[in-house]
């Protein structure tokens, strides 16, 4: 007789251990973009299988997403941390937020994300909530901390998240999954330096933190 509860943990086990198959299947685009038969075989699994487990191939993409997002948590609690005055505390989030989008990984999950939510509208908005705006709101909170602080001027800091990850995001992209490296590199180090110092330019108050914020 089967205990109670086994069931319920075979198939999470299961349904784990096929998104890490389904997940290595999708970064590798060098095979081009796999149906629901390709990602079948890749998982060693029937597609009946895959659709028990998952639903429609939006579905399965979906659950993909969710489950590259479930490792995400560090870095999204880093993020969220205030560190050093506004200069120091800028520079140290437009490096960390570069480190992670041009790391090999990363970039292979993030361009693998962007192409399934581009050709499936559907999947934008799981996109977004799982790959993108959790970093948003987290440095949101970090700059609104230094609002509290009085090193900021009051914005909206959601805009002003936007504002620092666009262009780090879209060199990491230039230079990475579109080639740019090879034909048109770019200095990550001074383009961070570049963003961070405009930031604090543009938002800064060029004050220390406040005595009623420590």
């Amino acid at each position: 007789m089967r205990r109670l509860g086994s069931r319920n943990a075979a198939y999470a086990a299961r349904r784990r251990a096929l998104l890490e198959a389904l997940t290595r299947r999708l970064r590798d685009r060098a095979s081009g973009w796999p149906t629901m038969r390709e990602l079948a075989i890749s998982a060693g699994c029937s597609v009946s299988t895959l659709r028990h487990y998952f639903g429609r191939r939006e579905d399965l993409v979906a659950a993909v997403l969710a489950h590259i997002a479930d490792g995400t948590g560090a870095q999204i609690a880093a993020t969220r941390q205030a560190e050093g005055g506004f200069a120091a505390s800028l520079a140290g989030a437009v490096d960390r937020a570069q480190a992670a989008l041009y790391d090999p990984v990363i970039s292979e999950l993030l361009g693998m994300g962007l192409i399934e939510a581009l050709s499936a509208p559907q999947l934008g908005p799981t996109f977004l909530d799982t790959m993108l705006d959790p970093f948003v709101a987290a440095l949101a909170e970090r700059l609104d901390a230094h609002i509290a602080q009085g090193e900021m001027r009051p914005v909206d800091t959601r805009l002003a998240a936007m504002a620092i990850i666009s262009p780090v995001l879209v060199a990491a992209l230039h230079q990475t999954r579109l080639g740019g490296a090879a034909c048109r590199p770019l200095d990550p180090a001074a383009h961070a330096r570049q963003i961070s110092a405009m930031f604090v330019a543009a938002y800064g108050t060029g004050g220390a933190p406040s005595a009623a914020a420590s």
